[in-house]
């Protein structure tokens, strides 16, 4: 079961909620203070395939040419 993060605007709280792939949206999702100002926050979330997982965080070696990703780097550097 995904579990949805939301961050009320009133008083600043951040809250997740767990609800089925299958069970629709509430219209309000109120924060646990019951404030119904609140807003589903989007998280990028990362994930790799295959070889071992601190690969995909290691610091690019001095001769690694730049760039990479879906801008060539412009926006990493």
């Amino acid at each position: 079961m995904p579990a949805y993060e939301y961050r009320c605007r009133t008083c600043d709280t951040s809250f997740e909620v767990r609800r089925a792939i299958t069970e629709p949206a509430a219209v309000t999702t109120p924060c646990p203070g019951g404030h119904a100002d609140t807003s589903r926050v989007f998280t990028a979330v990362a994930v790799t395939r295959g070889g071992s997982s601190t690969a995909a965080f290691s610091a690019p070696s001095a001769s690694a040419p730049a760039g990479g990703a879906c801008c060539g780097g412009g926006c990493c550097g």
